[in-house]
């Protein structure tokens, strides 16, 4: 796999979601498309692990997107991992990214950028939408955060996650897995 490609989109993922909450389609789309093309040239048991990666990762964060509680950016640079990495790479770069989703969430309750009214709306949030079956869902996490609240950039924390994965711990021995 290309060290330049894996750098360049998680850098610039990164990069957007801290200054624009967002990450743009068209980085999205090159992640895509030079990840399978990257894995395509290692054979056929590479690609099929590049497209079930992208697959898998949009799959798995399905869910919390619904629920409002990730961007759509997010759920789409999650899925390029899965394509740049392997399908087989997600739990430890999902591992490590809630890691460092964490310190960034203590790190808001440290400098005072996270309220405590968000964790009482999340609550309530989760009983409306569970009691309706799921026919009323709360707002969007790009409505909430319109007004600069502390949402955690999760683009920042895959990016970190896939660094820390692919490069300090590719062999599991510090996840476990």
């Amino acid at each position: 796999m290309s060290d330049t490609v894996i750098f360049v989109v998680s850098g610039l993922s990164a990069f957007f979601d801290l200054k624009l909450r967002r990450i743009p389609n068209w980085l999205i789309a090159t992640g895509l498309i030079s990840g399978v093309i990257l894995n395509a040239f290692h054979g056929s048991s590479y690609l099929l692990q590049s497209l079930l990666g992208f697959v898998v990762g949009v799959a798995v964060l399905i869910l919390p997107f619904a629920l409002g509680w990730i961007g759509a950016g997010d759920v789409k640079f999650f899925g390029v991992v899965g394509a740049l990495l392997g399908v087989s790479w997600l739990p430890r770069v999902f591992f490590y990214s809630a890691l460092i989703a964490g310190l960034i969430a203590v790190g808001y309750l440290a400098t005072g950028l996270a309220h405590i009214s968000r964790f009482k709306e999340f609550w309530l949030n989760i009983k409306i939408t569970i009691l309706s079956m799921g026919s009323v869902l709360p707002d969007p996490v790009h409505v909430k955060t319109r007004d600069g609240g502390g949402s955690v950039p999760w683009g920042v924390a895959f990016a970190a996650g896939m660094i820390i994965a692919y490069y300090f711990d590719s062999t599991g021995k510090w996840a476990g897995f």
